[in-house]
C-alpha cells in the first residue's frame, strides 16, 4: 500500500482573509531582481494566529517556558489520528461530551482528535459565512478531554477558534485554558485552528506532523500540519 502526504494548512498571502478584526497579512518584495537587484527577497508581517496556526500556552498564560519554542518537539507527531465527525447542527453550535463519547474506545487511544464540523467546506467559497456563527468546543467536552484521555496531545478544529469568542471573554475562556493550562497532567494539549480538512476526509489517516516557527517566548505560531495517507 502507497502513501501520500497532504498539507493541511491554507496558504499564506498578501490579504488574505483572516479572523474579522485582526491585522492584515502583507507580503512586501524588499529586493527585487526585476527592479535591478541582485535578488528577490521578502518580507512577511502576520498575526501569529492568522490562517492555519497552532496554539501555545502563552497564549492565555503568563511566564517563562510557555512560548511555542518550548513545546517538545514529539508534541507535534501524532500517531494515532482520530477525525471526529461533528457537522454544526445550528449556528455556534458546541461539540459536547456525548459527541466525544460516541467515539468509543477510539477515543482513548487517539493522540489527536480532529474535529471536522464540515465548516472548511465554506472557506473558499464564502468566508463572510465561514467566519459567522462556526462551531466550537464547549467548555465542558474540553476539559473532559484533559481529565479523561491522556494520550491527547493536540486538538484540531476547521474553524477560526476552538472556542466561541464572546462566550470565553464571559467564563474567562475556559476551553482555551483547559487544553493549554501547563500545570494540568500530562502537560499542554495543543492547539490547531483554521485547519483545512479537505484532503484528509474520508481517508485512512496514518500520521500528522507539524515543525511550527520556534518564535521564542510566543503565544503561537503560523505552521502547515502534514498528513500521511494511504492510498
Amino acid at each position: 500500500m502507497s502513501v501520500k502526504y497532504v498539507d493541511l494548512g491554507y496558504p499564506i498571502y498578501e490579504g488574505m482573509p483572516v479572523f474579522p478584526g485582526l491585522p492584515e497579512v502583507k507580503v512586501e518584495l524588499k529586493e527585487n531582481l526585476e527592479a535591478g537587484d541582485h535578488w528577490n527577497g521578502s518580507v512577511l508581517t502576520t498575526y501569529l494566529h492568522a490562517g492555519t496556526h497552532v496554539d501555545a500556552p502563552f497564549h492565555h498564560f503568563s511566564g517563562e517556558n510557555l512560548g511555542i519554542d518550548s513545546i517538545p518537539a514529539e508534541n507535534f507527531v501524532y500517531d494515532r489520528p482520530l477525525m471526529l465527525d461533528v457537522p454544526a447542527q445550528k449556528k455556534n453550535d458546541m461539540i459536547t461530551i456525548e459527541q466525544l463519547e460516541a467515539y468509543g474506545d477510539s477515543l482513548h487511544e487517539a493522540d489527536i482528535l480532529i474535529f471536522n464540523t464540515h465548516s472548511y467546506k465554506k472557506r473558499d467559497a464564502d468566508f463572510e459565512a465561514y467566519a459567522d456563527g462556526f462551531s466550537t468546543v464547549s467548555p465542558e467536552a474540553a476539559e473532559y478531554i484533559r481529565e479523561k484521555l491522556p494520550n491527547v496531545k493536540a486538538v484540531a478544529i476547521d474553524t477560526l477558534s476552538i472556542e466561541n469568542i464572546p462566550i470565553g471573554k464571559t467564563n474567562n475562556f475556559r476551553t482555551h485554558k483547559a487544553f493549554l493550562d501547563p500545570e494540568k497532567p500530562n502537560g499542554t494539549i495543543l492547539i490547531y485552528e483554521d485547519v483545512n480538512l479537505a484532503p484528509i476526509v474520508g481517508q485512512s489517516i496514518r500520521q500528522i506532523y507539524c515543525t511550527p516557527l520556534r518564535i521564542v517566548g510566543r503565544d503561537a505560531s503560523i505552521c502547515n500540519p502534514v498528513a500521511i495517507i494511504e492510498e
